[in-house]
């Protein structure tokens, strides 16, 4: 399965970043690799493969735990790894500003 990243199916600008997130289908907690992130999504790399359509929900680490239900848009094998899109649902107002906080954060890090 091919990746696609044109810009058309893009809402927002993603933000490369390298982070560890819990996700749980509801049976089961992961804990699996931001490779991305956006206003409305992720991007995820991770050992366990969710099929698209598949609805989670994913855990930021931060000061307050930040809980978000999303739904994977896509999957693409790499290897013995799955990268994933993952696209956030009703989130609150409350979400939106953690999501930019975290965005703010990761952007504005200091290079090591």
């Amino acid at each position: 399965m091919k990746e696609i990243f044109s810009s058309e199916r893009r809402q927002d600008e993603r933000f490369p970043i390298e982070s560890l997130v819990t996700i749980s289908d509801g049976r089961r907690f992961y804990v699996e690799s931001l490779t991305d992130i956006s206003k409305s999504g992720v991007g995820l790399e991770a050992l366990q493969e969710f099929p698209t359509s598949s609805k989670l929900t994913i855990f930021f680490p931060s000061n307050s735990r930040i809980k978000i239900e999303g739904i994977i848009r896509w999957v693409c094998k790499k290897g013995h790894m799955h990268r994933m899109g993952l696209q956030f649902m009703n989130m609150t107002t409350k979400q939106k500003n953690s999501i930019n906080e975290l965005i703010y954060g990761f952007n504005n890090a200091p290079a090591i």
